[in-house]
């Protein structure tokens, strides 16, 4: 009982986890290939990323994504779902999407975005529409009234992005720069918050057995600032700190823009680690990729 209750806090921890920075670390930071794609013609493209996510030792989490690129689009599709032995214990997926376009001058412009997942046999969802510059709600479950928080008001989600495209703005605005700097209003459906980066310095990784990637990282720091729609009452533990992302950006792909291929974060019950473990590149009849070795 024990060990299945602790098994329990440990893959709540890396779900909520993922849920917020992780994910969108993972998600977002390689769509600096949008940069290029809104400023110059370009062939269709295609990522796929695998990583695995382990959180006090135990592997957890398997992170899927496929983003989708077009010289004026974006789609990404990411697909969690729980691994390993806690990962029978409790059985958890989530489905999370985000599409949009790139206007003049490489704005990120998005037009919907959302998730469905269940998690203790109660299903949760968003679907989100932006409509003249506004985010909006076309579905949600459970609503904020019986979730324990309020509702964002509209003059709040005016300007706001969800949270793969607002990455991508931060991204745009280092071309040219290896830095990563930036504030964007983020809201998610539920949430409304600033996403917050910084530059943590350079690193030298070398291929290990969660990964096979080798070679220079750019590294970021990544945290939320709180604005509005947060439970009035948490006493997971969450919020007894500052919690910061550090995530690990190198080129998977040679001359290809840089792809997350580590990230870390610290949680209540203890670090959560998150390895690039496959990545496969197509475009056109060209396809490269970077595998674990068996």
């Amino acid at each position: 009982m024990t060990v299945s209750l602790k098994s329990s806090r440990l893959f709540d921890a890396a779900r909520r986890t993922i849920v917020m920075p992780a994910m969108a670390a993972m998600a977002a930071c390689f769509l600096t290939a949008g940069t290029a794609a809104a400023s110059a013609p370009a062939r269709p493209s295609d990522v796929d990323l695998l990583y695995k996510v382990y959180i006090g030792g135990f592997h957890v989490v398997d992170l899927r994504l496929d983003i989708g690129f077009a010289p004026a689009n974006y789609d990404v599709k990411a697909n969690l779902k729980s691994s390993g032995m806690i990962g029978q214990m409790f059985p958890w997926t989530m489905q999370a999407y985000s599409q949009g376009a790139f206007a003049e001058g490489g704005t990120i412009v998005p037009l919907s975005a959302g998730q469905q997942n269940t998690w203790r046999g109660q299903e949760r969802f968003i679907d989100l529409k932006f409509t003249d510059g506004i985010a909006r709600v076309e579905r949600v479950k459970p609503e904020p009234s019986a979730d324990d928080r309020d509702a964002v008001p509209e003059g709040l989600r005016a300007g706001a992005l969800d949270l793969t495209s607002a990455i991508m703005a931060i991204i745009t605005r280092m071309q040219g720069d290896d830095a990563c700097q930036g504030n964007i209003p983020v809201f998610d459906g539920r949430r409304r918050y600033d996403l917050m980066v910084e530059p943590d310095g350079a690193d030298r990784l070398k291929p290990n057995r969660y990964s096979p990637f080798e070679g220079a990282t750019v590294n970021c720091l990544i945290w939320i600032d709180k604005k509005a729609g947060f439970k009035r009452k948490d006493s997971s533990g969450w919020n007894d700190q500052d919690r910061r992302a550090r995530v690990w950006m190198g080129r998977a792909f040679g001359d290809a823009p840089p792809v997350p291929v580590r990230l870390t974060f610290d949680t209540p019950f203890g670090a959560l680690i998150a390895h690039l473990n496959r990545a496969t590149l197509t475009s056109g009849d060209s396809r490269q990729s970077l595998s674990q070795a068996d």
